[in-house]
Formats: C-alpha cells, structure tokens, sequence
C-alpha cells in the first residue's frame, strides 16, 4: 500500500477548565499518542492555558486551551476528528490544515506541558 503525503495541520483542544493537572497531562498525552497511532507527527505544541470562552458549553465559561502542530496524512483527520470527538474532558476541538508552515513559527509564543515520564 502507498504510503500518504503528510500535510500540515493545526489541533486545537479546549479541555474542560477545572480539571486536576494528573487529568490534563494525561489528555495530552493521549492526544498526542492519537496523532502517532494515525501514522501523524507532533511538531510543536503551545499551551495557552485558561481562557475565558466566547459562549457557555457545557455549562463552562472558561476552557484550558492546547495548540497542537502536526504532521499527519490527510486521510486520518475522520479518525481523530471521531477519537476526540469521544472524550469527555474535551469541550471543543478543531483541526484546520496550515497552508503556509514557516509563516506560522513567526506567530507562535512558545510554553509546554511537562510531562512525567
């Protein structure tokens, strides 16, 4: 089988705001692994932390942002479009594919999760 072009993509995640950081660090984790079991690649990640919403989901007015860079095949977005459409500490999620790569390192403001491993 013909192995698929990797193209450019961008994943935001907004996770539920009150969740203990062992909950949050695990989500990450899992996302992240996602990417991976879908033939893709994280790139970059930028955490953006809390921030206020523009409208209530879920009964929440805040959710804890995470933007995650990837490398991945186009034909696996269905999939992890459907895994992260499963958790639920996950209020919103979005996934856009990065037309001009080298202008989006110009916009970034780094900072990263820690993972315990």
């Amino acid at each position: 089988m013909a192995r698929s072009k990797s193209e450019k993509y961008e994943i935001m995640v907004a996770l539920k705001p009150l969740l203990p950081d062992d909950v949050r660090k695990s989500m990450h984790k899992e996302v992240i692994d996602l990417v991976k079991d879908q033939k893709g690649e994280v790139d970059d990640v930028d955490v953006w932390g809390k921030r206020y919403l523009a409208y209530e989901i879920e009964g929440h007015n805040e959710g804890y942002y995470i933007l995650y860079q990837a490398s991945i095949p186009a034909v696996s977005i269905a999939e992890i479009k459907r895994q992260l459409g499963l958790k639920q500490e996950i209020l919103r999620f979005m996934i856009i594919r990065v037309d001009d790569p080298a202008e989006l390192k110009k916009k970034l403001k780094k900072k990263d999760i820690q993972l315990d491993e």
